[in-house]
């Protein structure tokens, strides 16, 4: 059974100390609680960054987190990744824009830097678990930045299937899970 991975990349537009960054802090529990009973979620996490790029946590659901090749120390703001195994691109999406991931996800452009031309989100099409690090997801997020979309790199605005068809994804399916999603 193919997994369907997906790999995001913020940093956030105030320091952590500012009441904008403390309102993103302050909803990140219940957006990681809304995860881990999301439908077709195989495996998550998240892990922000200090400074100076090393992770706040050493180690995490798929190894040691890298920052991706967009990180600068001088921007002196904190950066964060997610990464996440799916069962099918309908749960991720749903996940993804709707429940309370939905709910946050309407504050990005309050929460995150938007002055920067690189992707926020990456996915792709894993064999296994065992395969998805954080390494791989960074690969793949500079792949879709340098190459746009493609079969081993997309968006949900540009999907393919595990075979490399472009897919159309089941809006009825999303609208559905959404409903359900917390």
């Amino acid at each position: 059974m193919a997994i369907l991975v997906l790999h995001t990349y913020g940093i956030l537009e105030h320091p952590d100390d500012h009441p904008v960054s403390q309102e993103f802090w302050q909803a990140v529990p219940d957006v990681r609680d809304s995860r881990e009973n999301a439908e077709g979620l195989l495996r998550g996490d998240t892990t922000p960054f200090h400074l100076d790029g090393t992770p706040y946590k050493p180690d995490t659901e798929f190894g040691i987190p890298v920052t991706p090749e967009f990180f600068e120390e001088s921007d002196e703001r904190t950066a964060l990744v997610t990464l996440s195994a799916w069962t099918d691109p309908e749960s991720a999406a749903g996940y993804s824009y709707h429940g309370t991931h939905g709910g946050a996800l309407k504050h990005r452009n309050d929460w995150f830097r938007q002055d920067h031309s690189w992707p926020t989100l990456v996915l792709w099409w894993a064999d296994d678990i065992e395969s998805i690090n954080w390494e791989v997801a960074n690969a793949k997020l500079a792949q879709l930045n340098n190459h746009g979309p493609s079969p081993d790199a997309f968006s949900f605005k540009s999907m393919f299937t595990s075979t490399g068809e472009q897919l159309r994804m089941n809006n009825e399916r999303v609208k559905d899970i959404g409903k359900q999603a917390k």
